[in-house]
């Protein structure tokens, strides 16, 4: 019954996961198609700072509420009325206050001096009811997350972004612009939080107690500082590009940052969550220490399934972009997109190597390569921001390679591996997917331009073929990586 429960879990946890990572991204696609680059960019821009400080409250305070001991009185726990709770939710109350403010001054700013769009300063007052909504909500979700209720989490998440998203895209098609995309960050937020508050049934019992704050303040203000280093690199960029190159550029890289944010959800998320039980488990029984097979074993195995992820996009980003938000905004988006997919190899090396190092409680140098990624990707956005938005991101991907060699170099003698030998792991599926791609990628472009085929039809020949010429590449040219698949599949 215990292994059951733990499966369903697992089960609806997936489900929530994409639901957090994909599904806002998922509506915003749907809605993309009725609006201009400009209004895309709109929306990207107000929504940046607001995206990025709401790790405080998902991520600081949350995690702070799971991690809590609960009190004992009588031999009983003591769940609801827990003092920890209250002092926790009026340090979100905090936090929500100074990112008001902080996102208030940022709005007035750029009204009195940047040249750009009024409406994006108008969106970001107008969305600054969301990050009140995370901080009301932030304990009663972290009490649900505790106590394991990860079915009801999925399912309000799905229901109320349903919801939400059916009232935004009627408004998206009367031709409210990037205000239809407000209103759904600000009905996801608001409705998401009522249904917390219900599903917990929970409210704090007293006012602000100072002491229990400061107490508390610490451990949420090192969680929170790993997530709002990793996203500030691309709530970053996506205003730089902005105030750069216009709400044309900032549509382009808002299109592309979503539709990266699906592919880490359909491929790196699961994974990031399936291993960390795993490694700890392994961890406990070597005494605190991890083996380097186990790892190496993990890499091969994300390697496998995020490279056809990332590298098949670069090769079908043309077309799925093309039916699904139209001709026009896919033509600024698709070159940032297929130069943000490159980052693929990176992103899984680091999801791996992360939890490994929290496993065996070494979660600093996770935290460093983060920061590496950020200064790096500043020092080449200055150069870049005087070319195109396609070198600014170039510039993220680059940065990201070179923190990850850092990274590799730093942690893998803890799990007693060579630095060549996790980076040809994952490199080798990689390879396998340019092999099985790139002729593809020439085959696109000759049908599409001589024989001229419609997008759907080139879609339907291309993604078979891309489909058995990796199963074949990836058994050639990563056999290990394929067979570590296949006997995960059959366990």
């Amino acid at each position: 019954m215990a292994e059951k429960t733990l499966k369903s879990h697992a089960i609806w946890s997936v489900v929530l996961q994409f639901s957090r990572f994909g599904g806002n991204a998922l509506v915003f696609l749907a809605m993309a198609r009725f609006l201009t680059i400009e209004q895309i960019g709109a929306f990207g821009m107000a929504y940046a700072p607001v995206r990025w400080a709401q790790v405080l409250h998902k991520s600081g305070i949350l995690s702070s509420v799971v991690v809590v001991v609960r009190r004992k009185k009588d031999n009983a726990e003591v769940e609801q009325d827990d003092p920890a709770f209250t002092a926790l939710f009026w340090l979100a109350m905090l936090a929500s206050a100074l990112v008001c403010g902080l996102i208030f001054l940022l709005a007035l700013g750029l009204g009195r001096f940047s040249s750009i769009d009024a409406s994006v300063d108008d969106m970001m007052l107008a969305m600054l009811i969301v990050p009140i909504a995370f901080g009301v909500s932030s304990v009663p979700e972290g009490l649900l997350q505790k106590n394991m209720q990860v079915k009801a989490i999925a399912l309000r998440t799905l229901a109320v972004q349903l919801g939400s998203a059916a009232v935004a895209l009627v408004l998206a098609m009367q031709g409210y612009g990037g205000w239809a995309m407000v209103w759904f960050a600000i009905m996801n937020a608001v409705l998401s939080s009522v249904a917390s508050v219900f599903l917990a049934g929970w409210w704090p019992k007293g006012g602000p107690d100072l002491a229990r704050m400061r107490a508390h303040l610490p451990q949420m203000s090192a969680i929170s500082g790993r997530g709002l280093v990793a996203g500030g690199v691309h709530a970053l960029l996506q205003f730089s590009v902005g105030l750069a190159f216009g709400l044309a550029g900032a549509g382009a890289f808002q299109i592309a940052q979503r539709i990266h944010q699906i592919l880490d959800a359909l491929c790196l998320a699961p994974v990031r969550f399936l291993v960390l039980p795993l490694f700890s488990k392994a961890t406990e029984k070597g005494d605190g220490t991890l083996p380097g097979a186990m790892v190496l074993r993990a890499l091969t195995i994300a390697g496998l399934i995020s490279a056809p992820v990332y590298c098949g996009t670069i090769l079908v980003a043309a077309p799925v972009l093309t039916l699904v938000i139209g001709a026009e905004n896919a033509s600024h988006a698709v070159p940032t997109l297929q130069i943000l997919c490159c980052v693929g190899l990176s992103l899984s090396t680091g999801a791996i190597l992360s939890q490994a190092l929290t496993a065996v409680g070494r979660a600093g140098l996770a935290f460093w390569r983060v920061v590496g990624t950020l200064v790096i990707t500043v020092l080449l956005a200055g150069p870049s921001m005087l070319v195109s938005v396609e070198a600014v991101t170039l510039g993220y991907v680059i940065a990201a390679y070179a923190s990850m060699w850092i990274f590799l170099h730093r942690t893998t003698q803890i799990f007693d591996l060579a630095p060549r030998q996790a980076f040809t792991a994952l490199a080798r599926p990689y390879l396998a997917a340019l092999i099985a791609f790139g002729p593809l990628f020439w085959l696109q472009h000759i049908v599409q331009t001589n024989l001229h085929w419609s997008d759907a039809m080139t879609l339907v020949v291309i993604m078979p073929l891309a489909v058995a010429a990796y199963v074949l590449t990836s058994r050639l040219v990563a056999p290990t990586a394929f067979s570590n698949v296949i006997g995960s599949l059959n366990r």
